[in-house]
């Protein structure tokens, strides 16, 4: 059996994927105390240590979770995206990209036996590629022969949202298998047609974290204009009820008060993602923004993974997740590999 340490855990999807995936996730690292709360009832045994990886001594843990010099260890990292995603105004400056070098630092002092990370596509691009290269050969100096890169988009792989990611499964022993893709296609109204029907700003106590933002008076007025299913602020006819900036700049930000389509996939979810005025974030039918429940859902969470925290950490939690049915995937790939 794999044992695996899942760092940067977050919320837990990366953790949840890899046990759906009969990997043993041994524990979930973050430097983000609150996040305890939703990770460890959602992915019982594993325990949510908080610590920071660049103080982290890694042979104590190691002792700490019982793994032996005979176990084969997988070490799963999904380090903080936004500094190298082509949205990020501190793309070229952010001092988290050194969180991945300060993981390769982990590697050495105590190599697993396989390797996973995920990240954006900017890891290997011009905003990550220095960052990356160096993070490359560390690893195949600690001979991880054998390597799978790839861009990988979560919609190929059972999650209703069009989210592309770069991933790396490395293994220091063996060949490693390409994930296989799901043999369709999930869709908004597969993940989100089910949930009980809400106002903005109302939540339902039937479904955990079926929840939705409040709208203010003006954006509410906008969001009725917008057509269903699909619908976009270039289709309202009376362009006077817009906000002054999209009247003014009209093809800047052009998903936003946007809603999403039944029968395609989400957009890529943000740690703003049930918010109308951050992107195409609105329900299909309901004149609301996407629950955070809702949300979950198209990031393949099942129901009964209930978020802890404040409306907006949750919000944030999940669209900061790894998707869990791309984590399955990933994990099975590293199954048949071993």
């Amino acid at each position: 059996m794999i044992k695996a340490i899942d760092f940067f855990c977050g919320a837990g999807g990366l953790t949840r994927g890899l046990l759906d995936a009969r990997i043993q996730v041994l524990a979930g690292i973050d430097i983000d105390q609150r996040l305890a709360a939703t990770y460890e009832p959602n992915n019982a045994p594993s325990r949510f240590i908080c610590e920071d990886v660049r103080s982290l001594d890694l042979r104590s843990l190691r002792q700490r979770l019982g793994i032996r010099r005979t176990d084969c260890v997988l070490y799963a990292a999904c380090t903080p995206c936004q500094p190298f995603s082509t949205l990020s105004r501190m793309a070229g400056r952010d001092p988290r990209k050194s969180l991945l070098l300060s993981f390769g630092a982990l590697l050495a002092e105590s190599p697993p036996d396989l390797l996973l990370i995920e990240n954006v596509p900017g890891l290997n691009s011009a905003y990550g590629r220095e960052i990356y290269e160096e993070f490359a050969r560390i690893i195949r100096e600690l001979g991880f022969a054998t390597q799978h890169a790839a861009l990988l988009d979560a919609k190929d792989f059972a999650v209703p949202q069009v989210r592309r990611r770069f991933i790396l499964l490395a293994s220091r022993h063996g060949k490693i298998n390409e994930p296989r893709r799901a043999s369709r296609l999930v869709t908004v109204r597969d993940a989100i047609a089910h949930y009980p029907r809400l106002r903005d700003g109302q939540s339902s106590d039937a479904v955990p974290n079926h929840v939705s933002r409040r709208l203010l008076p003006h954006h509410r007025v906008i969001l009725r204009a917008i057509p269903k299913n699909g619908g976009s602020r270039k289709d309202v006819a009376d362009s006077s009820i817009l906000l002054k900036c999209h009247r003014e700049h009209p093809n800047v930000h052009k998903d936003v008060f946007g809603r999403m389509a039944w029968d395609g996939q989400a957009p890529t979810l943000t740690g703003r993602c049930t918010d109308v005025y951050n992107g195409r974030f609105a329900h299909p039918e309901q004149d609301r923004g996407i629950s955070l429940r809702e949300a979950a859902a198209l990031q393949s969470f099942r129901d009964n993974y209930e978020f802890c925290g404040t409306y907006f950490h949750i919000a944030q939690q999940i669209g900061n997740a790894v998707p869990v049915s791309l984590a399955r995937h990933l994990g099975e790939s590293l199954q048949d590999s071993v």
